[in-house]
């Protein structure tokens, strides 16, 4: 239960709920209630087929590329931490809402892919599915764990959908600022890990 809960927050936190309801709000903020539900659940099932297929291919691109997962829990959590300094700063990818709000596949790219599941998303959910044994009952834990985070996403992409009337950009700053902060942290354990682990090897 301990790992399925940490594995569920850590996946909420990298998905990067608030960034990408900052980026569904300028894409569809002017859309009928109903194009904005079907934009938000094709959105989550993009996000959650891409998110099972990375959290299952990471040992298999390590052998791969013949890498270890210390080495990639440094790399990747470089790019994480560059991506969660990149909220902080407030430097969130924009788009601007025009024709593109149009489109249906804004559902599947930008919002799902990369404002979801980018690289430093990415990094973490293959060091996710990696650690342990690959075992059928750690694999459930995993994929309990990335449906509770899509549920975390949809629950807040829904605020763009009914509560945009109530939620004013600057709250949404605000919160993508503290999602940065506590994706900061995630990389930071990740790159500790992996040096230590690699030295101490």
């Amino acid at each position: 239960m301990e790992i399925f809960l940490s594995d569920a927050f850590k996946i909420a936190v990298l998905l990067n709920p608030f960034a990408v309801l900052s980026t569904f709000l300028a894409l569809a903020g002017k859309q009928s209630v109903a194009e904005k539900k079907s934009i938000l659940i094709r959105t989550c099932i993009a996000a959650l087929v891409a998110g099972i297929v990375v959290l299952f291919s990471g040992k298999m691109l390590f052998s791969l590329l013949d890498i270890n997962l210390d080495l990639f829990k440094v790399g990747g959590g470089s790019v994480l931490l560059v991506c969660s300094i990149s909220l902080v700063w407030g430097k969130e990818k924009r788009v601007r809402s025009q024709d593109t709000a149009l489109d249906p596949s804004i559902s599947v790219v930008p919002l799902a892919i990369p404002m979801a599941v980018g690289p430093g998303t990415a990094a973490g959910l293959i060091i996710i599915g990696s650690e342990g044994a690959l075992t059928w009952a750690r694999g459930g834990i995993n994929v309990l764990a990335l449906l509770c985070g899509i549920a975390v996403l949809g629950g807040v992409m829904s605020l763009g959908v009914w509560g945009d009337r109530f939620l004013t950009r600057s709250a949404i700053s605000i919160i993508t600022r503290l999602t940065g902060l506590f994706l900061s942290a995630i990389a930071a354990k990740m790159i500790l890990e992996g040096v230590r682990n690699f030295f101490m090897g």
